[in-house]
């Protein structure tokens, strides 16, 4: 009993407090919806300490014109949708190839270095920030390039054997024309092993001396990774290989897609990325740089078996509503795509769903 004033006390204090915050609320509400309140007036004689924004609320550069408009937004759009780790390909075009995988250049490196190691093959140097190996001077008994690989890997020929090459390889480890995905570039040279030559003079070539050795050896590469990849490791150093070789710029009136790339390069790269979406061309124009396209709103470049069918009788029975062009122009340095509807831009939000669907499925 003696307890009982002590908590009777309490209880007008508790009531006083719960009316406080909740008579306020209308307040509170108020100046939330009507935004800042007025800034605290020091009294003159005090000091004035220095007020500092500390969440300001950027410029919006409202590129597509939704000022004004309710906008639904939608959960942001995955990395990649199409490939998977297992997608480790080997790309050509003309005399170049390269092995193009849909994973972070950071988690590659580690495995690139593993496979050198793997196969007794020396290396000279490597830089995981800008992604560069470099072999040693390797000898190797002449032959078919799967036995030339196979006489590198054993590391037993001696330079004054006969029918002996000395070989060295650099490797670039590049970021993909994807997000999140790299691309594995390699040169070879090579001179006899009893020629006279001053080896660190010699310059390297634009192309590989033997491209079936440079093939074999980047088919090698992408078995190995395809059987380790799955082995979670990271490198750091290589975190900084992330800047992407496309951007997409949107606009109301016609967004742009650069890549940067050659133009025979990103001229494949379109085709392929349009192919690889389903998207139906109709025709297409080297000369004037052109795709002609049949594409509406909705597009699912992942159709079903039976959809891909139904899609097929679709396409060819769209009217001229759903004809665009997709025109590549080189600019300063880099290839510019855009979407035409006959002569005119098409419309803005058409153009950059096809351009991010061209972006997604680019390799």
């Amino acid at each position: 009993m003696k307890y009982y004033p002590i908590v009777i006390q309490f209880m007008p204090l508790l009531f006083s407090l719960a009316g406080c915050s909740w008579f306020g609320s209308d307040e509170i509400r108020e100046k939330l919806e009507n935004g800042y309140s007025e800034p605290t007036q020091i009294p003159t004689g005090m000091d004035s300490p220095r007020f500092l924004e500390l969440m300001p609320i950027p410029e919006v550069n409202d590129a597509r014109g939704l000022v004004g408009t309710d906008y639904e937004i939608r959960r942001p759009e995955s990395l990649s949708t199409r490939f998977g780790v297992d997608q480790i390909v080997i790309k050509k075009l003309g005399d170049e190839q390269w092995v193009f995988l849909d994973i972070p250049p950071s988690v590659v490196w580690p495995k690139v270095v593993q496979f050198w190691e793997a196969n007794n093959l020396h290396v000279d140097q490597a830089n995981p920030s800008d992604g560069r190996l470099i072999s040693q001077w390797l000898t190797a008994r002449e032959g078919s390039a799967e036995s030339v690989f196979q006489s590198l890997r054993q590391g037993n020929v001696y330079a004054n054997t006969r029918a002996t090459n000395l070989h060295q390889f650099k490797l670039s480890l590049e970021p993909g024309v994807r997000a999140g995905s790299s691309e594995i570039y390699l040169q070879q040279r090579q001179v006899k092993a009893n020629a006279p030559y001053r080896l660190d003079a010699i310059a390297w070539p634009d192309n590989s001396d033997d491209l079936i050795l440079e093939n074999e050896i980047l088919k090698e590469i992408a078995y190995y990774l395809g059987e380790n990849i799955s082995q979670g490791t990271i490198s750091m150093l290589a975190t900084g290989l992330t800047e992407s070789r496309t951007r997409l710029i949107p606009d109301r009136v016609m967004p742009i897609l650069y890549y940067k790339l050659d133009f025979n390069r990103a001229w494949a790269t379109v085709g392929d990325a349009l192919e690889n979406a389903n998207v139906n061309v109709k025709d297409l124009n080297r000369t004037t740089a052109t795709y002609f396209v049949n594409y509406q709103l909705g597009h699912n470049p992942k159709p079903g078996f039976f959809a891909k069918i139904f899609s097929r009788d679709s396409d060819s029975v769209m009217g001229d509503e759903n004809s665009y062009q997709v025109l590549l122009e080189e600019e300063g340095g880099e290839v510019a795509v855009t979407v035409f509807q006959g002569d005119a831009p098409a419309d803005g939000l058409i153009a950059e769903r096809l351009l991010k669907i061209i972006k997604e499925y680019s390799t």
